[in-house]
């Protein structure tokens, strides 16, 4: 038998190996190699889509107000008729953080690398509030890798640069973590600041003094975020964007019926912000608005609960395994996005794979840390078994959520595999780019969407097809027309550019079209 000192001695010998692997890392370098990897990947498939022709002409619109800022037109755009700013759709100051970046080093592929970093930082607060929800620095490592791997931060990762909604989510999830740590004045600086970055975001900054109250942190907690918000959302709407118009488009405000059929395209983009016509269906002011939806209530939650708007809600809290349904006070936060979301007629506003979703996501992964906490913390009562055994089990039970997470991006195709499983053939992107080297660079342009993001960086770049508040085909020097873009299908546009004598073909292969304007 061995003695109690050679027990001892040989328990230490063979317990302390399994205790240093368990500590060969810590959070914070784990951390960091999750920050590390989803940036690589994610700034890997960015830029494979854009090299290859396949972001569209959303790039045009979120990258050209970076480029035009350091080139004097601050925000500047060019797809409308009304407006030559960002500001006359948006007030979205959400842009600024990446002109030092783009001025630095322009090129648009800056802009994907930005624009990735900074949604791969939001997992650094994720962490520090899952650390202190749970109290265990691994567990805000487990709700890192949730919010990294979560679909929808990955798909709005890939949409195309430079999202400005983006410093918003930055800012609510930073807020939060100081809120929670009852730091006053960086929690209000970060909310107020958030607000900023896009109309929207104000709606957030009310939310998050309703939160306070329901918190019961007092009136300076609870009325400055109400009361700016309320101020700046209606300001931006009714007086800011409207300013911004171009001195030849002077809209007389509308007064319509409430009406669930009426396609905002009709009176677009009518005499208040573009971003409140879109809602045109349910009144003409935010006053209307506010009216109606409150005087047809089931009308509303028809619209609000339509079968692709279900699926959509469950998409986003499924793939976090419902876990936000446990904090319902917390996703408060995320309750003005999808309100803004969910009363939409526009179907790309309610899929989880647009940038729509960017100011959802931290009041979702807020709820979600906040009711796993409380799931944890309910178990954890009910257990009367060893006392590491609730440890073991937590434990487990975040790996699986981690696991589950990460493997749901399958049957939802991750963007970064579809992105290089599904792309367009080398060969036809060639010659694209040697079609593009015929454009003169200081020329106006007109493009169908997946060509326009490689005719940047030019002042006039226009869409086609053009609607009512497009520049039109005929403003432009040269037309550059994939034949086989989806929105030409069934129209007659190429041909009677064709048979129009003022344009003439310049080049012609595998259903690419270019044609120049003989002024």
């Amino acid at each position: 038998m061995l003695s109690q000192s050679e027990a001892s001695k040989s328990t230490t010998s063979t317990t302390r190996p399994a205790g240093l692997r368990l500590n060969a890392i810590s959070p914070i370098w784990a951390l960091t190699a999750l920050i590390g990897l989803y940036s690589a990947a994610l700034i890997a498939g960015g830029a494979f889509k854009f090299a290859l022709w396949g972001q569209g002409f959303d790039m045009v619109d979120f990258s050209l107000p970076v480029w035009s800022t350091t080139q004097g037109r601050f925000l500047g755009i060019s797809r409308f008729n009304f407006t030559d700013t960002f500001l006359g759709l948006d007030v979205a100051l959400g842009f600024l953080p990446a002109i030092p970046f783009y001025a630095l080093i322009p090129s648009f592929y800056v802009l994907i690398v930005v624009q990735t970093l900074l949604l791969a930082s939001g997992a650094i607060p994720v962490y520090l509030i899952a650390r202190d929800r749970f109290a265990s620095p691994w567990a805000g490592v487990a709700w890192a890798a949730t919010y990294l791997l979560y679909p929808t931060t990955q798909f709005v990762t890939m949409t195309a640069p430079f999202q400005p909604r983006i410093p918003g989510l930055l800012c609510i999830l930073w807020g939060f973590w100081f809120f929670q740590r009852r730091s006053y004045w960086p929690w209000l600086a970060l909310t107020l600041i958030g607000m900023l970055s896009r109309t929207d975001a104000a709606l957030i900054a009310i939310a998050f003094g309703m939160y306070a109250a329901l918190e019961r942190r007092g009136w300076r907690w609870a009325v400055p975020p109400i009361l700016f918000g309320a101020l700046y959302f209606y300001a931006a709407i009714t007086y800011i964007s409207p300013a911004f118009y171009s001195e030849s488009f002077q809209p007389q405000r509308v007064e319509v019926e409430f009406d669930l059929s009426r396609d905002y395209n009709d009176i677009w983009p009518c005499g208040m912000s573009p971003q409140a016509c879109y809602y045109l269906h349910l009144g003409g002011s935010l006053g209307e608005i506010a009216k109606n939806i409150l005087t047809h209530p089931l009308e509303v939650a028809g619209l609000l609960f339509e079968p692709a708007k279900v699926e959509y809600l469950l998409l986003l809290s499924g793939t976090l395994l419902f876990l936000p349904l446990l904090a319902p006070k917390e996703l408060l936060l995320a309750a003005p996005p999808l309100a803004v979301n969910l009363l939409s007629t526009r179907p790309y506003q309610y899929v989880i794979t647009e940038q729509y979703q960017i100011l959802v996501i931290p009041g979702l992964i807020i709820a979600g840390i906040c009711g796993g906490a409380r799931l944890w913390q309910w178990l954890k009562n009910r257990w009367t078994a060893a006392a590491q055994c609730p440890t073991v089990i937590g434990s487990r039970l975040l790996l699986a959520q981690i696991a589950i997470v990460a493997l749901l991006n399958i049957p939802l195709k991750n963007p970064v595999v579809s992105t290089f499983r599904n792309h367009e053939d080398p060969a036809r992107v060639a010659l694209m780019e040697e079609m593009r080297a015929m454009i003169p660079p200081d020329a106006a342009v007109s493009a169908t969407s997946f060509l326009g993001p490689h005719l940047m960086p030019r002042q006039k770049l226009y869409y086609i097809p053009p609607g009512p508040m497009h520049h039109q085909i005929d403003e432009a020097d040269y037309a550059f027309i994939d034949e086989r873009a989806a929105v030409l299908q069934g129209t007659d546009l190429v041909a009677n550019l064709r048979a129009d004598p003022a344009w003439e073909v310049v080049a012609e292969i595998d259903d690419l079209v270019l044609l120049k304007h003989n002024r």
